[in-house]
C-alpha cells in the first residue's frame, strides 16, 4: 500500500547565494512571470488523505468495477480476476469458478423486520452473503466457519437461456428482493426463488431510491419497475438521448440525476431542470460514471471517465478534486463506494484509491509538488506562506489557487513568523523581511532557525539563533525590525532551539552536538552565564539534544531519548511527564496546552479533555515541526508538501478501532488445510504447526500487532506490522491466542486445543504408566538380579583367585618339593651311582685280587695251600656278584626311578631277575663294559643278555634299548 502522506525522505540541500541587500518591487515582471509560468498549472488545494493500493500490491487485474463493504469492515472489490478482498493486512482472490470477470458485487444480511409484521422470504438472519455478477453467470460467495468465502451459483440452479448471453452490470438490494440486471434483463431474487424480468427496452442503470426501484430504459427515459411491470417516470422523457449513470436522493425529495454526458439534473414534481453549479460544465465535459452522497455532510462525490473524483458540497459548491495530479493513480473511475468509517473508495481503472473523507487533516501533496520538503509556515495578510528546501511560496489560505513563489527567497528556508504583524523570514542565505511588494534583507545572519520575542520593559528585542551563535534585533524608528548586534560571550555555535524559562534562564540546543544553558544581559548584549552540558556526567547523550517550551513557561530537554527538567539549581533531573513507550518519540507542544509525540511513522495528539488521536503522518526527519498557524489549524511539514488538521474538529472518532480478528487458521504443513475461526476448535491430533493469520479493517494506517499464545508462551510478542504469525512443535493441549493492535489495548482471542494422538491419550498414559511401572520393575528385578549375578562374579573371581593363590601356592610348594624331590633323587642317583661305582670297582678290585690270587698260586704252586687259596678264591667270587650288594642296588634304584622294576615286571611278568638287573643297567644309561663288572660278567655276556633282553620284550633291532628303559 502506498500512503500518499508518506514518501521518500528528502533532504533539503543547501544553497548558498550571495549576500546583498535587495527590495524587489513590482518592476521584476519577467522573473515573477517565469516562476508564475512554471507554478501556474499546479492547484495548491489541501485535501484529505488519499492512499493508493496499486495492482502491483493487492496481485490482480488493474480494473476494479465495484467496491463494498461487509457488516464487518471487510472491503470487497469487483476485479476483473474475480473477487478481491481486503481486510486491511492482506488482500486475497476469489476467481469466479469459470474465471470470468467479475462486474458487480453486493453484500447482504438479513435487515430488520419491516413494519406491519410482514414475514419476508429472505435468508437466515445469520447467513452474510456478497453476491457478485459477471459474464452468464452471478451467484454469492458465503463464509465458511472456517473463515474463507465459497461461491454459490445461482445462474446455473436458474438455468435461464438468456444467462448465456448476458452480462450482469449491477445489483440492487430493496428490503424484499435482490436484483441482478443486465441490459437486457433483470432476475428478481427472494432468497429462494429467481424470475426473470424481461423490459420493453435495454436497460443501463437500475437504482433503488425514495423506496422506488428506478432504470434507464435505453432512449426512453427513467421507468419505476413495480412488480414486473415497467411504469415510465413522469418528466424524464427529456433524457431518452442521455445515458443516466447515477441517480440519488436529494434534499425536498428530489432526484439528483447524473447523465455521462449531458450533466446533472433535478427532478422535482415530475419536473427536470438541470444543476446549475460552478463545475457543472466541467462534469459535463469529463464524462460522469458513478455518483453517491457522502452521509457525513451530505456532500456529493462525482466519479468521472476523465478527469478522477469531484467532491461537491450539498450547495453546489467544489470542496475537492482529486485526479493525477493530485495523487490518484487513474484519472478513469469506475467504483464509488462509503465505508462504516466514512471513507471513500474509489475503483479505478488502474487500481484502487481510498480517500480518509472524515480526517480532521487535510493534506497538499500533488505529483508535481512545487514546494519539496517543508519546514516552515505562517499565515500573514490571509496568505499562507510556506518556507521549504526549494525557497518561499505563498497563496491564499485555504483556497485552490497555486502556489508562487517568493521571488529571491530560493534555497533553503528554515523559519518564518510574523512579529509585530511583520513576517520574516529565517534563511540559508540571510535574514529577511517579506512584504507585499516583495523581500528586503535585514541582516547577512546565514541560517536563521529560530526567533524569539524577549521583553525588556516597554521594548521587545527579538533573540535568533543562526548557523553561528546568537543575534538580537530592534524596532527602529518606524517599528521596523533591524540587526541590532550579536551577543557577546557567546559561543558561536549552530543554536537550533532556544527556550526561555521562568527564571529568564536561556536554553539552546546545538542544532548536532550540545546542550548549553545561559544568562543574557537585560539588553540582550552580553552573555552574563554560559554553561555548556556534557555526558554522560550531566546528561546521557550531547548528540540531537532537543529543547522544548512545556506548559506553563517550563523547559523539558530530550537527551538520549530520556526526558529531563531543570530544578531548582538548574541542574536536569529525570521528568516524569512522558510515559515510556515502546519505540522512540519527541515531543512539540502546540496551543492552549495541546502537546504532540511524534513517532517515526505517525503522531499522538494530546489535547485537554479529549480523547488521544493518532495522526498517521511521518514528519521530515531531525527536523520535525509542527506550527500553530492559527486557533485552529496545525501545520505538520512533511518531506512531499505539507498537512492541516483542524484542532476544532468534533471528537467523533469515526476510524477508533475494536479488537483485531482472526481470519485464517491453517495447517502450517499443509496451508490449504484450515480450520474453524471461532468457537474453540479441537484440532487434529497430526496437526502440531499453525498458521494463524489476524487484521484490523481500519484502512489508511500503519498499524503494528503484539500476540501470545497461552499455554506456550505468556510473554507478549514485541511489535510487528505482520499479519500472521506461526507456531511449531504444538503439544496436545489447550491453548488461548490473544492478540492486540497499536491502536488500542483492546485483546481479541481464539481459544483452540489440540487432540492427542493415541499415544498421548489418558488411556494411552494409563498402559504407558503401568508399562513403564513394570518396565521399572523388571527393571528393578534385573539389576537385582544382575547386581547378584555380579555378586556372585565377584566370590566367584575373588574364590577363584583364592584358589589360584592356593595352586599357585601349592605350585611353589610342590615346586620346592620337586625341587626338593629332585635333589633327593640327585642325591639317591648319585648314592645309586656311587653304589654301582663301588660295586664295580669293588668287583674290578677283587677281580684284580682273584686274578693275582691265580697268579700267585700259579707262581707259588704248592707253596700256597690249597685249601686257603680255594677258600680265598671262593669268597672272592662270591663278593664279586655278591646279592647283598645287589639288594642295596634295588633298593636305591627303586627310590629314584620310582618302582621301575614294578613297573616293569607288570608289563612284562615273564622278566627273570637278572634281565631286572641288564634293564636297571640300562635306564641308568651304563655302556657295555660299565655293564660287566656290575653284572658280574663279561662284555660278552652282557651283549648277549641285550639281545635276549630285547627279543623278550619284542623290540625291533633298530630301536634303542636304553631309551625305552628311561621311557619306563
Amino acid at each position: 500500500m502506498k500512503m500518499i502522506l508518506n514518501t521518500a525522505e528528502k533532504r533539503p540541500a543547501k544553497r548558498h547565494f550571495p549576500s546583498r541587500a535587495f527590495k524587489y518591487k513590482a518592476g521584476c515582471y519577467t522573473a515573477i512571470l517565469f516562476w508564475v509560468t512554471i507554478f501556474l498549472p499546479a492547484l495548491a488545494q489541501e485535501t484529505p488523505p488519499l492512499i493508493n493500493y496499486p495492482a502491483t500490491l493487492y496481485k490482480a487485474h488493474n480494473q476494479n468495477w465495484d467496491i463494498c463493504q461487509s457488516a464487518d469492515d471487510i472491503i470487497y472489490s469487483a476485479n476483473s480476476d474475480g473477487l478481491l478482498e481486503h481486510d486491511g493486512a492482506a488482500w486475497k482472490l476469489y476467481p469466479l469458478p469459470d474465471g470470468q470477470i467479475v462486474r458487480t458485487v453486493l453484500y447482504d444480511e438479513q435487515p430488520a423486520q419491516p413494519a406491519g409484521g410482514k414475514v419476508l422470504n429472505r435468508p437466515s438472519p445469520s447467513e452474510k452473503r456478497i453476491y457478485v455478477g459477471g459474464f452468464s453467470e452471478f451467484g454469492y460467495w458465503k463464509k465458511e466457519a472456517d473463515g474463507q468465502l465459497k461461491y454459490y451459483s445461482l445462474s446455473k440452479k436458474a438455468n435461464f437461456p438468456s444467462l448465456k448471453t448476458e452480462e450482469i452490470w449491477h445489483i440492487l438490494k430493496t428490503p424484499r428482493y435482490i436484483y441482478f440486471q443486465s441490459f437486457s434483463f433483470i432476475y428478481r431474487y427472494d432468497g429462494k426463488n429467481l424470475v426473470e424480468i424481461k423490459g420493453p427496452g435495454n436497460f443501463m442503470f437500475m437504482r433503488y431510491v425514495h423506496n422506488r426501484v428506478l432504470v434507464q430504459l435505453i432512449g426512453r427515459g427513467l421507468y419505476e419497475l413495480k412488480g414486473e411491470r415497467f411504469e415510465p417516470l413522469p418528466g424524464t422523457e427529456s433524457l431518452s438521448p442521455a445515458i443516466v449513470s447515477s441517480i440519488l436522493p436529494y434534499s425536498g425529495h428530489r432526484l439528483l440525476i447524473t447523465t455521462t454526458k449531458h450533466g446533472v439534473f433535478l427532478l422535482q414534481n415530475s419536473t427536470l431542470s438541470p444543476w446549475d453549479i460552478a463545475i457543472a460544465p466541467v462534469l459535463k465535459r469529463n464524462i460522469i460514471n458513478r455518483a453517491l452522497i457522502m452521509s457525513r455532510d451530505s456532500s456529493i462525490v462525482f466519479g468521472t471517465i476523465q478527469n478522477g473524483v469531484y467532491v461537491v458540497s450539498k450547495n453546489g459548491s467544489l470542496r475537492y478534486q482529486f485526479n493525477k495530479e493530485t495523487g490518484l493513480q487513474n484519472n478513469t473511475v469506475l467504483a464509488l463506494e462509503e465505508d462504516a468509517q466514512q471513507q471513500l473508495w474509489i475503483g479505478l481503472d488502474q487500481g484502487i484509491d481510498m480517500v480518509k473523507m472524515s480526517s480532521p487533516i487535510i493534506a497538499y501533496q500533488t505529483s508535481d509538488n512545487p514546494l519539496g520538503s517543508t519546514y516552515a509556515a505562517a499565515i500573514w495578510h490571509g496568505n499562507l506562506y510556506v518556507g521549504s528546501n526549494k525557497g518561499v511560496f505563498v497563496k491564499k489560505w485555504l483556497s485552490p489557487k497555486p502556489f508562487r513563489p517568493v521571488w529571491g527567497l530560493e534555497g533553503q528556508t528554515w523559519a518564518l513568523k510574523v512579529i509585530d504583524d511583520q513576517l520574516l523570514c529565517g534563511h540559508n542565505d540571510a535574514t529577511y523581511r517579506i512584504d507585499e511588494t516583495g523581500v528586503t534583507k535585514i541582516s547577512n545572519i546565514n541560517g536563521g532557525w529560530v526567533f524569539l520575542p524577549v521583553r525588556n520593559g516597554n521594548d521587545t528585542l527579538l533573540l535568533q539563533g543562526a548557523y553561528v551563535g546568537l543575534h538580537v534585533y530592534k524596532r527602529d524608528a518606524k517599528g521596523i525590525w533591524t540587526y541590532s548586534n550579536a551577543v557577546k560571550g557567546s559561543v558561536p555555535i549552530p543554536v537550533k532551539q532556544i527556550v526561555r524559562d521562568n527564571a529568564g534562564t536561556y536554553w539552546l540546543g546545538h542544532a548536532y552536538k550540545g546542550l548549553f544553558q545561559a544568562r543574557l544581559t537585560p539588553t540582550l548584549d552580553s552573555a552574563l552565564l554560559w554553561k555548556e552540558f556534557k555526558a554522560p556526567q550531566t546528561i546521557p547523550s550531547e548528540f540531537s539534544v532537543e529543547v522544548v517550551q512545556w506548559l506553563n513557561g517550563q523547559v523539558r530537554v530530550r537527551s538520549g531519548n530520556r526526558f529531563f527538567q531543570p530544578d531548582a539549581s538548574g541542574k536536569l533531573v529525570s521528568s516524569g511527564d512522558f510515559s515510556k513507550e515502546d519505540e522512540d518519540y519527541k515531543v512539540r507542544t502546540g496551543l492552549h496546552g495541546d502537546w504532540f509525540k511524534v513517532f517515526m511513522n505517525r503522531i499522538a495528539f494530546y489535547q485537554p479533555g479529549k480523547e488521544t488521536r493518532n495522526l498517521p503522518l511521518s514528519l521530515v526527519r531531525n527536523s520535525e515541526t509542527i506550527v500553530p498557524l492559527s486557533e485552529e489549524y496545525y501545520f505538520f511539514c512533511l518531506d512531499n508538501g505539507y498537512a492541516l488538521y483542524n484542532r476544532k474538529s468534533p471528537d467523533d472518532n469515526h476510524e477508533a478501532a475494536g479488537p483485531p480478528v482472526i481470519r485464517k487458521v491453517a495447517n502450517l504443513r499443509n496451508l490449504n488445510e484450515t480450520f474453524a475461526i471461532s468457537g474453540g476448535p479441537s484440532l487434529p491430533a497430526e496437526v502440531r504447526s499453525l498458521r494463524i493469520a489476524y487484521a484490523l479493517p481500519v484502512y489508511g494506517q500503519n498499524i503494528q500487532y503484539k500476540y501470545r499464545l497461552r499455554g506456550l508462551n505468556d510473554q507478549w510478542s514485541e511489535w510487528s506490522d505482520q499479519s500472521f504469525v506461526e507456531f511449531t512443535n504444538l503439544e496436545s493441549k489447550d491453548y488461548i491466542f490473544e492478540i492486540r493492535s497499536s491502536l488500542n489495548d483492546t485483546i481479541s482471542a481464539y481459544h483452540f486445543s489440540v487432540r492427542p494422538l493415541w499415544h498421548e491419550t489418558v488411556f494411552a498414559k494409563i498402559i504407558f504408566a503401568v508399562l513403564v511401572a513394570l518396565a521399572l520393575a523388571a527393571l528393578l528385578l534385573y539389576q537385582e538380579k544382575r547386581l547378584a549375578r555380579h555378586r556372585r562374579k565377584l566370590i566367584e573371581e575373588q574364590e577363584e583367585k583364592l584358589r589360584q593363590q592356593r595352586l599357585s601356592s601349592e605350585r611353589q610348594i610342590m615346586q620346592i618339593q620337586n625341587e626338593k624331590l629332585q635333589t633327593e633323587i640327585q642325591s639317591k642317583s648319585q648314592q645309586l651311582s656311587n653304589v654301582a661305582i663301588n660295586v664295580v670297582r669293588k668287583n674290578e678290585i677283587l677281580e684284580e685280587i682273584r686274578d693275582e690270587l691265580k697268579q700267585v698260586k700259579a707262581e707259588m704252586g704248592q707253596q700256597l695251600p690249597n685249601i686257603h687259596y680255594q677258600k680265598l678264591l671262593h669268597s672272592i667270587e662270591r663278593n664279586v656278584a655278591g646279592k647283598d650288594d645287589w639288594v642295596l642296588f634295588e633298593q636305591n634304584f627303586d627310590e629314584v626311578h620310582e618302582q621301575f622294576f614294578k613297573r616293569l615286571r607288570q608289563i612284562y611278568p615273564t622278566i627273570s631277575p637278572s634281565e631286572l638287573r641288564l634293564a636297571a643297567c640300562l635306564r641308568m644309561n651304563l655302556s657295555t663294559k660299565e655293564m660287566a663288572p656290575v653284572l658280574g660278567i663279561s662284555v660278552r655276556g652282557v651283549e648277549i643278555k641285550r639281545y635276549r633282553l630285547r627279543k623278550k620284550l619284542g623290540l625291533d633291532m633298530d630301536a634303542n634299548l636304553a631309551q625305552f628303559m628311561m621311557d619306563i
